[in-house]
This record gives C-alpha cells, sequence and structure tokens, in this order.
C-alpha cells in the first residue's frame, strides 16, 4: 500500500493492539486499506463511523496503559492518507485522539503513576499534530485561558528568537491545523473549537502576520485554497453560534421504501430548487453597497464557477408542518458526518496507472434568512481578508472568489421556518466519479447509506426493521461501551448510560434498553 514505508524499522508492541486506543486505530487503518482498495460507498461508510463520535461517553480507555513510536507513526500514516483524500472526518479524529493522549498522560502523571507530562513519542508527529498536541497539553495543564489564546500564547512563545527555517515549518503547521480542525462536525465533541468571531479575527491576524512573515502570498496555491476552505468554514459553522442541533431528511414513506432498497439520495442542481430566489439574495445585497466599509469589495462578480448540487435538512426534527410538505419519515443526524456520507467518490490515477479515492468538497451550514446578519457577516469576512498582505485589487479577487461559498447561503425571510442546513456538493468537470448519475441534468443521484444507518427515525416508516436490523449491526460492530437505545426511533445514547434508564430524549415515547457490548476485551 502507498506511504507504507513508514514503518521500515518500527517495531510493532507486543500482542499490539492492546488497549482500546491502539484497538481504533487498527480498525481504521483496515477499513481505510480497504477502502483504498475497493473504494465505494459501502467501505466509505466504514470508516467514516469508525472515526465519528458524538457522545462524550463513546470512546473508552480500557486496556494497557502504553505509548510506542509505533502508534504515533501509524497516527502519521493515517493522517498522510486523510488529507490525500480530503477525508476530513478522520483528521478532526486523529487530532482529537492526540489530545486524548495527552490528557491521559496528564492524568497518569498528576496520579504519581509517570515523571513526565509530554510524551516523548510525540516529538515524532507530524507538524501540525505536534503542534496541536503542544498547545492542548498546555490549555489542560495551565487551565488559565479558553483555548484559542493558549494557541496564540504558544505560538507567541515559541516566535521568540526563532529562525528563518523553523519559522517555516511553525507558519505551516499553523495554516495546516486551522484548516483541519475548521472542519470539525460537533461542537458537543470539540466545543474548544467552535471559536467566537472575535477569537477568530485574533487567529486569523496571527496566521496573516506569519504568512507575511515567510513571504508567502495568499494568493497563490495551494495557499489560497487553504485559505478560502479555512476562513469560509469557520464563519460559516459560527451562525447561530455553530449547529448543535440535530438535522432531519423528511421523505414520503413510498421514498423510504425505494431509498431502503437503491441505497441513493437525489439531490437537485441549485437551479431547480423549490425556491426561485436561489443565488439572488447575495448578488442583490451587492446592488446597494452604502453598507460596505470597503471600496475594494464592490463590483463582485458572481458568476457560478463550478457545478453545484444541494441536499437540504431540517433542524427541527418533529414538525407537522414538515410532514405535511416533504414526507412523514424522519431521518435524523446528530452531527455532520453528512459531509462525508453525501460526498461523492472520485478517483485520481497516476503515471503507473493507480487509483486512489477521494471524498469531494462538501460544505455545510445555517442558511440566514436575515439580510442585516447577511451583511454584519460579509463585513466581518472583509474584515479578515483585510488582515492578510494583498493590495486592493488582490482583496477584490479573494473576496470574488470566496463569495462562491456564500451564494447559496442566504434566503429570502419567507422560509425561515424551515430552519435549513445545507450541504452543497461541488462538482467539476473531468473528474472521475464513482457511485453515482445523473438524472438528466436535474439531480446528482449519490450511493449512500444515509437512509440506512441514521441516528435515528421518526414517523410510521416501512422500513423501519430493516434500518434496525443494519444499525445493531453497526453499533455491535464499532461501540466500545454500553448504550441506551430507544425501541422506538432507534436512537443510541452513550451518554445517559450513567444514568438510570430514563425515557428517550429525542422521541420521548419509549423507555431506552440498556444495550450491552459483549466482547470488549476480546475485540481488542
Amino acid at each position: 500500500m502507498i506511504g507504507e514505508e513508514i514503518f521500515d524499522g518500527i517495531e510493532k508492541p507486543e500482542n499490539w493492539p492492546a488497549n482500546a486506543k491502539e484497538c481504533e486505530l487498527e480498525n481504521i487503518y483496515i477499513s481505510l486499506k480497504k477502502f483504498i482498495k475497493d473504494p465505494s460507498y459501502k467501505n466509505k461508510e466504514v470508516l467514516v463511523a469508525l472515526a465519528d463520535n458524538y457522545d462524550l461517553n463513546q470512546k473508552s480507555l480500557l486496556g494497557l496503559y502504553r505509548y510506542s513510536e509505533y502508534e504515533v507513526t501509524m497516527i502519521n500514516f493515517l493522517f498522510i492518507h486523510a488529507t490525500a483524500m480530503n477525508c476530513n472526518v478522520l483528521k478532526a479524529y486523529l487530532y482529537e485522539h492526540v489530545g486524548l493522549l495527552g490528557r491521559l498522560q496528564k492524568n497518569v502523571a498528576y496520579m504519581g503513576l509517570g515523571d513526565k507530562l509530554e510524551i516523548n513519542y510525540f516529538e515524532k508527529l507530524l507538524p501540525s499534530l505536534k503542534l496541536y498536541y503542544i498547545c492542548y497539553l498546555n490549555f489542560t495543564v495551565d487551565k488559565d485561558m479558553d483555548f484559542a489564546d493558549k494557541i496564540m500564547q504558544v505560538i507567541g512563545e515559541a516566535l521568540v528568537n526563532i529562525d528563518d527555517e523553523n519559522l517555516f515549518y511553525l507558519t505551516h503547521a499553523f495554516v495546516t491545523m486551522m484548516n483541519d480542525i475548521s472542519y470539525f462536525e460537533c461542537k458537543k465533541r470539540n466545543g474548544i473549537w467552535a471559536f467566537s468571531r472575535s477569537e477568530l479575527l485574533k487567529l486569523f491576524e496571527l496566521e496573516a502576520k506569519l504568512v507575511s512573515d515567510i513571504g508567502e502570498h495568499p494568493m497563490e496555491r495551494p495557499l489560497k485554497g487553504v485559505l478560502m476552505t479555512t476562513i469560509s468554514n469557520f464563519i460559516l459553522k459560527s451562525r447561530y453560534d455553530y449547529n448543535s442541533d440535530f438535522v432531519a431528511k423528511y421523505i414520503s414513506s413510498e421514498v423510504a421504501l425505494k431509498s431502503i432498497s437503491n441505497h441513493e439520495i437525489w439531490i437537485r442542481e441549485t437551479t431547480l430548487l423549490n425556491d426561485s430566489r436561489e443565488e439572488k439574495v447575495i448578488p442583490e445585497l451587492f446592488q446597494d453597497i452604502t453598507w460596505m466599509q470597503t471600496d475594494w469589495a464592490k463590483n463582485i462578480e458572481f458568476t457560478r464557477t463550478r457545478h453545484y448540487y444541494v441536499s437540504s435538512f431540517c433542524k427541527n426534527y418533529d414538525d407537522d408542518t414538515m410532514k405535511k410538505k416533504y414526507g412523514e419519515c424522519v431521518y435524523g443526524y446528530k452531527n455532520d458526518r453528512l459531509v462525508e456520507l453525501l460526498a461523492p467518490i472520485h478517483l485520481g490515477h497516476n503515471e503507473e496507472e493507480q487509483t486512489y479515492p477521494a471524498f469531494s468538497q462538501v460544505i455545510a451550514f445555517d442558511v440566514l434568512y436575515d439580510k442585516e446578519m447577511a451583511k454584519e457577516e460579509i463585513l466581518f469576512l472583509c474584515k479578515i481578508i483585510s488582515l492578510f498582505k494583498m493590495d486592493d485589487s488582490e482583496k477584490h479577487d479573494f473576496l470574488e472568489e470566496i463569495m462562491q461559498y456564500w451564494i447559496l447561503s442566504v434566503k429570502d425571510e419567507n422560509w425561515e421556518k424551515e430552519r435549513e442546513r445545507r450541504y452543497v456538493i461541488f462538482m467539476y468537470d473531468g473528474y472521475d466519479y464513482i457511485d453515482i448519475a445523473y438524472q438528466e441534468s436535474d439531480f446528482l443521484k449519490v450511493k449512500t447509506t444515509i437512509f440506512l444507518l441514521p441516528d435515528f427515525i421518526l414517523g410510521n416508516n416501512p422500513a423501519k426493521y430493516q434500518i434496525r436490523a443494519s444499525l445493531d449491526n453497526k453499533r455491535q460492530a464499532t461501540a466500545m461501551k454500553d448504550y441506551d437505545l430507544c425501541p422506538v426511533c432507534l436512537s443510541a445514547d452513550f451518554d445517559s448510560v450513567l444514568d438510570a434508564p430514563c425515557i428517550c430524549k429525542i422521541c420521548g415515547n419509549g423507555e431506552v434498553n440498556r444495550i450491552k457490548i459483549q466482547g470488549t476485551a476480546k475485540r481488542i
């Protein structure tokens, strides 16, 4: 497999995997290799399921306490491939994993079972992971400021008497780290990454200074693309203080029956969405620019630069009006793993005729229905762009290009009751896509498991028993801890298991069943 030479000369520890954290890495490693060898939406689901968590009590630390150079090498290997595949859920998992190990080592040291706070093997982590580990360790040990401030403090101290070579590596590590964590999918688990807009302004000010100090230009690739995705991800996510709501898809009983067998979701091309004013609200805001505070932000061209397909979900997961309008079968999801599950797979080809799969780009955001809020957000975006060393013409071009992320994100006020969360798929000509089909030019049909493996369901779903069987298999294969299962809506809750059995927090209709995970020790 490509890249496995990274393990050359690294000794695998005895009885690997010997604890839950090693077991997680090994299972992800196996599923990653399977996905690369046989890329498909089903193998993608397995990989995403192993890397994705929602509940705080979902991870296990059972097993032998140890660290090894092999474990660090495994983390680096998975990170390299996650980057190459654009598998952002796996990258986010690895940052969280590194932070978890750092916190575990701190606790062991505080109990007098170890003599150091630091993990020596982590010196060999890839630069962005190592920077995150240092920032997080200082954050969890000092407990004297928010995470954003701790990042800036750590980097500020590192800049003292730094030479040009190390400044270059530090800058690239910081830019990479900021981009990677901007894709986080759950505020509940990764609340420290949900930076406020005042914190974002300070972090991007630091990023702009570092980029300028090493002589790189924000309009040159690949830096331009990295900055645009980082900035747009954080600003769009930070709407309504970051998404912490469940989201739901409403479909009819007929579609529910078809989807359980064909495993497809049909996604409309944006010109065919049910709002005739799609893509018009943002351009209209720029027609009267008396509210704009910078001259370079005028005369923006909004012609689309790629093909967009939109899959719409609702943040009201049990709404009678939505059921009447779109269908009585409700499929619920607790975080943004939909980004990966909706992403078409495309194949890259090298000179040796080898193929390598990658996830297509998908962005997620809550739709804005308030034009004044939209103006404030664009002004904030312009303020961030102004931080970077560019002339006015370059700032204009940067804004014009990044506004492609915004044109589908604002709608008229009369749509507000739908509380829409959108997943926008970017499609490009000339890419070798698999597991998709086009219905004329109106729909993109994507093979996906979202209707087979939702987090919960509501309504009289004719496919409930097939969904229940699939979810039971998935949870038994991936769960490391006991959980509470609602027999009505099929939701699993790893956090409520710490309390006495209770009524389901989602549907409120059934007393949950305590599901015991059998054979965990054997799996590890």
